[in-house]
């Protein structure tokens, strides 16, 4: 063949076929790589938007440890600017952490000694950051000098703290109080507790011991698991609503009880209500008119609610230690076990933080916004580096669903079970609660979860008084105090 002729047409077509062969792996070894990276940059997005927080702040990570001998640790600081938690330094350089109100922000500020909990855990990596000018750091470093540590501005209000403190005074329990608008936890208060600031080696082996079964060390708010009583006919009322027909009305005879043999199931104190309507049954907390409800809803449908509003999930709030709230029934559940579900026994469970959302939701109108603690963050300045905006979480209920919700908490004070809240300046609403609790032949764990408003101000309040009694005896005058205290 001369040169420059054509080559062999069956050698030409092979030339093609290996160059198109070749052009495809490279093609995918490209989009290979191209989707490998747009995954790492994905990642990258995810971990700095979702989960940096925790892996800085994480306990294990020792990069605390290596910014704890270079920076003093930052304050924490109420709405108003109080310190909740600093550190203190003696001429000696040694370094002391302080908490001015001992055991009263114990479960919300946490502890740093015997392992980090509270604030000090979730926003420990923050308060070990200095926001000082780094040329002015650099000199303190040279001159062996630590660097302030930025401080964190919380929500938590020392008076509404320390009012709610004082009227839970010696009782075992839990106060939540929120701005249902905004998400923000003015109070959480859990007793029984300690003072983080005197934890000695004895001390510590003397709570965790825990010989008279306080559970000191545990924040009731967020981790407490407790059968809700009464308040669950909030979820019970909100499911009815949703599934009766248009124009149905709620009629029911009460005799005092319902069912028979192990199953029947008694109104408190065996008090029989007679004739009653939804608002009426709700305000005076009919239990066997509640039962009845239970027997003719769709269960998977009121599972759905409550798993709407945080139940059998975590909480938005991610801040500190929690339980998740729970509720156990299925279509396959028996009509015992769905019975005891509608008044909130049986094996439904909520913490006291999580049982204030569906208020919140219908105090706002439908929306309930995320609830949290971190209000801003600080130099050592007082200059604001960051702030926390108010959130959305979700929005269970629509705004006619929360106006009738207002309505039957409202009626609870107007003529029911907390009638004590009607003398107030404000305009308050909500549902008392008595939970039977297991394994156990005390009173009832007493509950009010409610509201007040007054001038476009709300708040929101979630109280549980161990093994107290009733929630309107117990319960109800707290929230009376608290609410007195705001307005």
């Amino acid at each position: 063949m001369a040169s420059g002729e054509a080559l062999n047409p069956e050698r030409q077509k092979k030339e093609e076929k290996r160059g198109k062969r070749l052009n495809r792996e490279m093609a995918a070894v490209t989009y290979m790589f191209m989707i490998l990276f747009l995954v790492m940059a994905g990642y990258v997005v995810y971990f700095v938007l979702h989960d940096s927080d925790k892996v800085l702040n994480n306990s294990y990570n020792k990069r605390q440890d290596l910014l704890a001998e270079r920076v003093t640790r930052g304050s924490i600081l109420s709405d108003t600017g109080k310190v909740l938690a600093q550190t203190k330094t003696d001429k000696k350089g040694n370094e002391t952490r302080v908490y001015p109100y001992g055991s009263l922000f114990a479960h919300t500020v946490g502890r740093i000694s015997h392992g980090k909990t509270g604030l000090e855990s979730s926003e420990s990596y923050t308060m070990l950051t200095t926001g000082i000018n780094p040329v002015f750091g650099m000199f303190n470093e040279i001159q062996g000098k630590k660097n302030p540590g930025n401080n964190i501005g919380t929500t938590l209000n020392v008076n509404l703290s320390q009012t709610a403190s004082n009227a839970l005074g010696s009782q075992k329990g839990a106060v939540v109080v929120m701005e249902p608008d905004t998400g923000k936890i003015l109070a959480m208060i859990s007793k029984p507790s300690y003072d983080p600031g005197s934890l000695t080696d004895a001390k510590w082996r003397s709570l965790t011991a825990d010989k008279d079964e306080d559970s000191a060390l545990y924040n009731r708010a967020t981790q407490g698991l407790y059968p809700p009583g009464s308040t669950f006919k909030l979820y019970m009322a909100l499911e009815y609503m949703r599934e009766k027909a248009e124009g149905e009305a709620f009629r029911y005879t009460c005799t005092g009880s319902i069912g028979k043999g192990q199953e029947k199931i008694r109104c408190y104190g065996g008090e029989v209500h007679g004739k009653v309507n939804l608002t009426t049954a709700f305000a005076e907390s009919c239990n066997t008119a509640f039962c009845q409800i239970g027997s003719r809803i769709k269960v998977a449908s009121l599972r759905g609610l409550c798993e709407s509003l945080y139940y059998n999930r975590p909480t938005p709030l991610q801040k500190l230690e929690q339980n998740n709230s729970r509720i156990a029934i299925t279509d396959m559940s028996s009509t015992g076990d769905v019975m005891q579900a509608s008044i909130g026994q049986g094996d439904t469970l909520v913490t006291p933080l999580q049982n204030a959302f569906l208020v919140c939701a219908a105090v706002n109108k439908g929306v309930l916004m995320k609830p949290y603690l971190v209000d801003h963050v600080e130099d050592f300045d007082g200059r604001v580096l960051e702030t926390m905006e108010p959130e959305k979480a979700a929005e269970p209920i629509t705004e006619k669903e929360a106006k009738e919700l207002k309505k039957l908490m409202r009626a609870t004070v107007t003529e029911g079970t907390a009638t004590s809240l009607l003398y107030g300046t404000y305009k308050a609403g909500g549902k008392t609660g008595s939970a039977e609790f297991q394994n156990s032949s005390k009173d009832s764990h007493a509950w009010f979860v409610g509201y007040a408003e007054k001038e476009g101000k709300k708040l929101v309040v979630s109280i549980v008084v161990e093994a107290a009694g009733t929630g309107s005896a117990y319960a109800v005058p707290i929230a009376k105090k608290i609410f007195d205290a705001y307005w």
